[in-house]
């Protein structure tokens, strides 16, 4: 009772939120106009509207709203293991493997040092010694590995993004964020041996193994609940709403899971519900016969979800943190940076990728979001004599590095010819025109047809098609083109803008 007492208490909430988000559309679209990223324009709606411009959704409110956050990436992490087709991805295995490895190297590495040299600048780290360092230095390391898989998939949506440079992109993304959870597992761990003097036992690591095992195994099974509901007869929109309630389980099942581990057992468990939704999403692309339906479903449901998650997002930055704390977070921006360019060049370079794709590639994963502000959020409450200082340094470096990333993420694909962006239609002009390709017996009756019914009909064929066609075909009350070659100049002569 308490808890449909709670959730009737936010729909009014939600009401409220739901028009800013439907707003942040037309602004989104008005943005994109100056070649935004769509997300960035919902970005700046939900900043505008957030706690520290207009105040339209309040602090307390995005409190509220977390589950909002968790409903949409779920739908996300599905996306993105559908998007993780083997057929596609195979001859991109030996890049993204590379490109993988190069980054969770490099990237610690170059993070941990930084950090270790800025100490003394750094006033909650000036005073403690050696070990204490070293452990916030290598929590720096770990978190600025962290993408945003959500960031990805919605700017590669947007531009219909497809080739062998989206997918390296995509996989690496993906395969990222699954490895940055175990190594901040691990860090956690030297990092308790380093300031408290605990041991770093091999039955931690069997834990997280464990953890790993179990949230594959949840994937697959909720794999199958998916594909139940894609075979079931019920409305579009129902399998949209089964779907992200299904994706929202999974948080709660992992909350539900890891309270009563840590109340009832010696150790915490903790699975990964992106994880757990992305091996799900995964299977069903490649191992189910419903990959066009699912596909299909994710796309109609993505408009919608991301326009809440990235509103919503946007209201959710800490812009008060960034105001006593943009010089450092500036520093450990630019460092992430060149250490992405560094790993993300020599990891292609390695894997013999053209190299265009090598100059190009660190564009790609410089956003951060959801896991990168948990891990954050989870060091400022595991270590609260600096945790809350540490959070608030690098939560500043994830909004750099969210307002900053999707706009250098389209830039690079752009710049590879991967982007496949829809062409604008001109307007209506009160005549509906149609070209037809090929001149054989049955588009000849769809031409009549549709000059029955008041259609202007253009018939294009090449040239040298043309002495094969018979009479009966080429009739004088039909237009015939005749083309040199299907090429662009050709097809320009066609003015398909105007074509309905």
């Amino acid at each position: 009772m308490h808890l449909v007492q709670r959730y009737i208490y936010l729909l009014p909430v939600l009401a409220s939120f739901s028009f800013i988000a439907l707003a942040s559309k037309p602004i989104a679209k008005f943005l994109n106009r100056y070649h935004l990223p769509i997300i960035s324009g919902y970005l700046i709606a939900g900043i505008v509207a957030g706690p520290y411009v207009l105040d339209l959704i309040s602090i307390e409110v995005v409190e509220r709203l977390r589950f909002v956050d968790e409903l949409a990436l779920g739908f996300i992490a599905f996306a993105a293991g559908a998007e993780l087709y083997l057929k596609e991805l195979r001859t991109r295995f030996r890049s993204i493997a590379w490109i993988t490895i190069a980054n969770i190297t490099f990237i610690p590495a170059m993070g941990t040092l930084a950090m270790l040299l800025l100490a003394d600048y750094i006033p909650f780290m000036a005073n403690l010694d050696f070990g204490g360092r070293a452990a916030i230095a290598m929590f720096t390391g770990a978190i600025l590995v962290a993408r945003s898989p959500s960031s990805a998939i919605a700017i590669i949506n947007e531009l219909r993004a497809k080739g062998p440079f989206t997918q390296t992109v995509l996989g690496v993304t993906m395969i990222t964020d699954v490895a940055v959870v175990i190594l901040f597992a691990i860090t956690s761990s030297v990092a308790d041996t380093l300031i408290r003097g605990t041991s770093f036992g091999i039955s931690f690591l069997g834990i997280i193994a464990l953890e790993f095992i179990a949230s594959i195994l949840i994937g697959l099974a909720l794999a199958k609940l998916v594909t139940f509901v894609l075979g079931f007869k019920m409305s579009e929109n129902l399998k949209i709403l089964l779907i992200l309630a299904l994706g929202f389980s999974v948080f709660l099942l992992s909350k539900e899971l890891r309270n009563y581990s840590s109340q009832h057992l010696v150790f915490e468990i903790l699975l990964e519900p992106l994880l757990i939704c992305m091996v799900a999403g995964f299977w069903i692309t490649n191992y189910s016969k419903y990959r066009a339906s699912f596909s299909h479903i994710l796309e109609l449901g993505s408009p919608l979800v991301y326009i809440s998650f990235f509103t919503l997002t946007g209201a959710a930055l800490q812009l008060n943190i960034l105001k006593d704390t943009w010089i450092i977070a500036l520093i450990l921006f630019f460092i992430r940076l060149f250490a992405i360019f560094i790993s993300s060049f020599l990891g292609g370079l390695v894997a013999k990728d053209p190299m265009q794709y090598n100059r190009l590639g660190w564009a790609t994963y410089i956003t951060q979001a959801g896991v990168g502000l948990g891990l954050a959020k989870e060091v400022g409450v595991e270590f609260p004599e600096w945790g809350a200082a540490f959070s608030t340094m690098i939560i500043s470096v994830i909004v750099v590095s969210q307002l900053v990333g999707p706009l250098l993420f389209k830039w690079a694909v752009v710049r590879t010819g991967e982007s496949f962006i829809k062409g604008r239609h001109a307007e209506f002009d009160g005549n509906n025109d149609a070209v037809i390709f090929g001149l054989e017996r049955q588009s000849n009756i769809l031409a009549r047809h549709l000059q029955d019914h008041g259609w202007n009909v253009q018939v294009a064929c090449l040239k040298s098609s043309l002495p094969e066609i018979s009479k009966e075909l080429s009739s004088n009350d039909l237009d015939i083109i005749d083309l040199d070659a299907i090429d662009f100049s050709s097809l320009d002569r066609l003015e398909l803008e105007h074509v309905d």
